[in-house]
């Protein structure tokens, strides 16, 4: 009986081990230290079943470049891509990311060099 339940628990320890928050680069971007720079405005919002997370950027090309930096290693990671480039230049990339068997989605548009809109987006299950 005691292996029983010493393999029940080591079953069980395993499926949680499995279940891991992603380690996502953007989120750095999330982390309390961009809270008073006045060139930057963040959004949280939390539903029962979604987590959203939004971060603007304004007159700011030094950060906007941070961003697609930490925006292109996770790139690398993505499940799927895409771009949407217009005149030279990318105006839009989106991706996904699978986590916990769910998809994170991404996307950061570029209004020019000094402005951006990053945002992260999914399941609440997607973020454990």
């Amino acid at each position: 009986m005691k292996r029983y339940i010493t393999t029940a628990i080591s079953i069980f320890v395993a499926i949680i081990a499995m279940a891991k928050a992603p380690d996502l680069n953007v989120e750095k971007l999330f982390d309390g230290s961009y809270n008073t720079d006045k060139s930057v405005s963040i959004i949280i919002s939390k539903t029962k079943d979604k987590y959203f997370r939004g971060f603007t950027v304004n007159n700011n090309p030094t950060l906007v470049k941070k961003i697609t930096a930490l925006f292109n290693k996770d790139k690398e990671t993505a499940e799927q891509s895409q771009d949407l480039i217009q005149n030279g230049s990318t105006n839009y990339s989106s991706m996904k990311i699978k986590n916990n068997n769910l998809y994170i989605q991404i996307g950061l548009s570029y209004s020019d060099d000094s402005n951006c809109y990053l945002f992260i987006t999914g399941p609440n299950e997607a973020f454990k």
